[in-house]
């Protein structure tokens, strides 16, 4: 397969796995009410890409994906791991597909028995592709990599189902480590205005909010963390 034939390919997955992420209702745009977010923000955009398990039709794309990130990208790796607990499912679809053995990653080492933050048998100096289903600023991901590093693995690149562009690349890019993605904020919403998905309205708020989350917060009177 050519340069130019698998980045064809690429990018119609990339398109249809976005749709599928419209179809299931794991893509939610909410303009007068937005959703607060873990880090005390907020969005008209919220993505739950735990909604994609349950579609198996997103787990061959997603698998499909995956296949084709990794020929092109020339990414090779001993294991997979998934981070805790919205990785796992994503870590263990590929798991299975691509014959390979999988660890998780706990967010904290547990308080009783071993006390392991590592699930499964990691080998020393083993290359671990750290698969995830979304990635923002990277926080949680860079805690994975540093723990699958410290327990004797080796983290070049991490794979996610959804990049929501905000960015998780250049945070990885600093330590070294290199993101691909199967879709993207940018790939979602051009879907979404292609089918007529999001009224105008809607999409601009959400595009207004991913040029500047402070500018977009300060409008609306909302408390802004950068």
């Amino acid at each position: 397969m050519t340069a130019s034939t698998s980045d064809h390919m690429l990018a119609l997955m990339r398109r249809l796995i976005a749709l599928e992420l419209w179809r299931v209702g794991a893509i939610k745009v909410n303009v007068p009410e937005p959703f607060r977010l873990v880090s005390g923000n907020y969005s008209p955009i919220y993505i739950n890409c735990r909604q994609l398990i349950s579609s198996p039709a997103f787990v061959d794309l997603f698998v499909a994906g995956a296949r084709l990130i990794c020929d092109r990208h020339h990414i090779e790796f001993d294991l997979l791991a998934g981070g805790e607990t919205a990785g796992i499912p994503f870590a263990a679809f590929l798991a299975r597909a691509f014959g390979a053995p999988m660890i998780y990653v706990r967010k904290r080492s547990k308080e009783h028995g071993t006390r392991s933050i590592i699930e499964g048998v990691l080998p020393h100096d083993a290359s671990v592709l750290l698969v995830e289903d979304l990635i923002t600023d990277a926080g949680s991901k860079l805690a994975f990599v540093h723990a699958i590093e410290d327990a004797g693995g080796q983290v070049e690149n991490v794979l996610v189902a959804f990049d929501r562009l905000q960015g998780g690349r250049q945070a990885l890019a600093d330590v070294g480590v290199r993101l691909h993605s199967t879709t993207d904020m940018d790939v979602a919403l051009a879907e979404a205005k292609l089918s007529g998905t999001l009224a105008a309205g809607a999409m601009n708020s959400v595009q207004e909010y991913l040029s500047s989350p402070a500018s977009w917060h300060a409008a609306r009177g909302l408390p802004y963390v950068p």
